[in-house]
């Protein structure tokens, strides 16, 4: 059984979740379920990303200790999946106490480690002077501030600091990373951001700070390291670790879900995964195998926003390699969401509340505007005017009265029970048969483009596919007037051969779009008195079956407004 493990960031707990974090974990979500859906063993992860010094000073000025602070913000992250119907399998913290051995784990190899060109230490102790941002919780270079000196993602100065700190010597690395990059170019999607990176590798990398001496909330460095008493992790190093540690790392059962096969364990400490079992973290790994031959297929997806791929596709499989862990299959970098033309900023003032939406207007109107007006891997721009017109236009307009309009008909002509009759050539008007001829023609296009566009994630194509015989059944009704066809005995025929294509129609979106609309469309599954639910059936549900008799005779459920439209309050002056 083919087996797909994907990631989001963790998201940093020091506010609320907003739409930028939901339009992640939606996406990520949907892909997750198209996944289950055709079979695969799937796993999806999602959680917070808790220590730093960042944490530590929001905590301290709302007078509570860091862990209490934490604790509170990331249930407000765990409300706000649930009520978009995120479906992650764990939710990892990062002060988990497996995270945090994990992470201790991780430095042991790298304190063991050879660097591949000159078999240096990749972990050294040295004197820092530099700029810091509180807000990236990253080190920057004049060349990363705007024209004032401020980070542009905050707009803030960064700190000025002087410290001494741990360093991964991730300047010998480039060569390794483009090896590897340009041997594997699906490694970094969309292409655009895969030839960012190479153009910062290119650069030049420069070695990086992976501890602070002056940080206490944070995972402490392991003390059989010398020099290690006082510092704490990095936060950016302690964070990544979580989609190994996730899983079971360092113990060999991560291979279950980070290797396509169990059997490509490898690299330093490989002999010795299972003796971790009890998280003694006794024990050395070997010098690193960077540049060697690894294991080609890995089950790992990274789904992450642009503000954060160097650290994805340049620290994080520098640290793996230098650790002896096979690098992810894939990184994919998605856009921001916008507002009024800017990023999401909490100083900027422009966050929308996901819960308040879905609180507002359903989960799946919000699921469904995020996954199909923004393209993904492309920043995409939110209004409230765009939303409504959206979910207006192809939810209520679209899905909605195809929905309603079928189930009213078959209810009025056929007592609610779906009809037998599959007679395309009994239709007596031409274009009404050629407008059965392109739904048909429309269904079976969509059911291939559907597929292939969520394997490649351009889940705003899949949907725009899976709408267009949505478009073309209500066309249909159109031609064939149900109503009129009604009225005449010896044409009932034609009558139940247009319901039922109506009927088939909607069995396949519930199937194509359940990634993207769960709820709704196992109510409109079970309006269609199917039987189990939509996102049980795997791939053979989702072909067309049109004239199939073991779809009819089935009593339909009440008629229902699925969507109601979106009504906009009158703008006062």
């Amino acid at each position: 059984m083919p087996r797909f493990y994907i990631t989001t960031a963790i998201d940093y707990v020091n506010g609320r979740p907003h739409i930028g974090h939901a339009y992640e974990k939606i996406l990520a979500d949907a892909l997750a379920r198209f996944h289950r859906q055709r079979g695969d063993a799937t796993y999806f992860l999602t959680g917070t990303d808790e220590h730093g010094q960042k944490i530590a000073k929001t905590a301290a000025a709302a007078g509570k200790p860091p862990k209490a602070f934490v604790d509170e913000y990331a249930a407000h992250f765990k409300t706000a999946w649930k009520a978009l119907d995120v479906s992650y399998d764990k939710f990892i913290r990062t002060t988990d106490q497996r995270h945090e051995l994990a992470v201790q784990e991780l430095f042991r190899r790298l304190n063991d480690a050879r660097s591949p060109k000159t078999g240096e230490p990749v972990l050294f102790e040295e004197g820092y002077e530099g700029l810091y941002c509180e807000g990236c919780e990253a080190f920057k270079q004049e060349k990363d501030l705007d024209a004032k000196g401020l980070c542009p993602e905050h707009r803030t100065p960064p700190k000025r600091i002087k410290e001494t700190n741990f360093f991964f010597r991730l300047s010998e690395y480039d060569e390794a990373l483009l090896k590897h990059i340009e041997n594997h170019p699906e490694f970094i999607e969309p292409d655009y951001r895969r030839n960012e990176v190479l153009n910062v590798i290119r650069e030049g990398l420069q070695d990086v700070s992976v501890t602070r001496p002056s940080v206490p909330w944070g995972v402490p460095l392991p003390e059989e390291i010398p020099g290690a008493e006082g510092h704490t992790v990095y936060v950016w190093a302690d964070a990544l670790l979580n989609y190994l540690s996730a899983i079971g790392w360092p113990e060999r059962r991560y291979s279950l879900w980070w290797l396509a096969k169990e059997s490509d364990v490898g690299g330093p400490g490989a002999a010795r995964q299972d003796e971790f079992q009890h998280l003694d973290g006794q024990g050395r790994p070997g010098a690193a195998w960077a540049g060697t031959t690894q294991p080609q297929y890995t089950n790992a997806f990274h789904l992450i926003g642009k503000d954060i791929s160097r650290f994805h596709c340049v620290l994080w499989p520098a640290l793996l390699l230098a650790a002896g862990v096979p690098l992810p299959r894939q990184v994919y970098v998605h856009g921001f969401i916008n507002v009024r033309g800017e990023k999401l900023s909490k100083s900027v003032g422009n966050q929308v509340d996901p819960v308040e939406m879905a609180r507002q207007f359903g989960a799946d109107a919000l699921r469904f505007y995020l996954l199909d007006a923004v393209p993904t891997g492309r920043d995409g721009e939110f209004t409230f005017e765009h939303f409504v017109e959206h979910c207006n236009t192809h939810l209520a307009n679209d899905l909605g009265n195809l929905a309603s309009r079928s189930v009213a008909m078959v209810h009025k002509y056929f007592d609610g029970v779906a009809p037998a009759e599959w007679a395309p050539e009994s239709l007596q008007d031409p274009e009404a048969r050629d407008a059965l001829q392109t739904l048909i023609a429309a269904a079976s296009e969509a059911s291939f483009q559907v597929s292939k566009a969520f394997q490649e994630v351009r889940v705003d194509e899949a949907l725009h596919e899976a709408w267009q015989p949505v478009v073309r059944a209500n066309e249909l009704i159109e031609r064939v007037k149900p109503w009129a066809l009604a009225k005449d005995p010896d044409r009932r025929t034609e009558l139940g051969t247009a319901l039922h294509a109506l009927l088939e129609t909607l069995r396949l979106v519930a199937v194509w779009a359940w990634p993207a609309l769960p709820g709704k469309s196992e109510e409109l599954w079970a309006l269609l008195a199917l039987p189990g639910k939509p996102g049980e059936t795997h791939q053979e549900a989702a072909t067309p079956r049109f004239g199939d008799a073991s779809l009819a005779g089935r009593k339909l459920g009440e008629v229902k407004s699925l969507f109601p439209r979106i009504e906009l309050e009158p703008k006062t002056s």
